[in-house]
This record gives C-alpha cells, structure tokens and sequence, in this order.
C-alpha cells in the first residue's frame, strides 16, 4: 500500500477519536450544566393558579361570560405585552369553563391591577360599580348597570 493511503487512513482514525472525545466532553458539559437550572416558571405558575383560586372562590357565577381588565385597557400606561397577554390565557385556563373577554365585557370582570391603575380606570370609565377586592392586584368588579 501506498504510503500517502497508509497516513490518511492513521489521520482520519485520530480525528474520528477526537470527535468523540469532543462529542462526550460536550454531553457532560450539557448534563452538568441542565442540573444547575433552578425551577424558572412553576412557582411563578403555582402562585397565579392559587390566586385565581381564590378569585374563583370569589365569583358569584361559574358559567358564562367575564370580562378581563389589565393594564392594556389603561391609556398612557406602559405594559409589557407579553407579560399581560400570557396573565390573560393563564386566567383563562384556570377559570375555565368561564369564557373571558378583555374589556369590561359583562357584570362580572376579573380586574388584574394595581389600585393606583384601578383608580386611574375608574375615571377614564365612569360608571356604577361594586369592587371586590379579593388578593393584592386582583379585584372583582361588577357593572351594576350591566343587571
């Protein structure tokens, strides 16, 4: 055999072991590091299913429809869409079957906000209401006009 075939066979054997030498050290690299992950979401998830536990406590209906006021109905007011947008579908799912509706869409709205945005929406919205204040941000209002 030809000398040249002789030292590309020796080269490709040393770089096929380097590869796997490479391949493992990266696998332990991935395992070592998916084990210092601390726990991102459930606790945050957790917290927001037992609020709206509470706010299903709460509520005098089951079924129907509800409305679903956050800082996206405020004028002027900053907001991170995202973040509002996923409250929104986790209040959903833990309220279901109750169908939600952004805005203040029946005579009972599940109000996600800080007092001071509560007030700032009472202006902007005047009407006759009842609120309830069931945990920190969340409140129930009832449109008594909606009766």
């Amino acid at each position: 055999m030809k000398p040249i075939v002789v030292f590309f066979r020796e080269i490709r054997k040393y770089i096929v072991a380097a590869f796997v030498v490479f391949s493992i050290y990266n696998m332990h690299l991935a395992l070592s590091g998916s084990q210092n992950i601390g726990d991102t979401g459930s606790e945050r998830l957790n917290r927001w299913e037992a609020d709206m536990q509470l706010v299903r406590e709460t509520l005098p209906v089951e079924r129907g429809l509800i409305g679903y006021i956050s800082e996206e109905e405020l004028e002027g007011v900053e907001y991170a869409f995202w973040d509002n947008e996923t409250e929104f579908i986790l209040t959903q799912y833990a309220l279901a079957p109750l169908i939600l509706k952004k805005g203040l869409a029946a005579e009972w709205n599940i109000v996600v906000l800080r007092r001071e945005y509560l007030e700032m929406w009472l202006e902007a919205n005047p009407g006759e209401y009842e609120i309830i204040e069931v945990k920190g941000q969340f409140h129930l209002l009832r449109d008594l006009g909606e009766q």
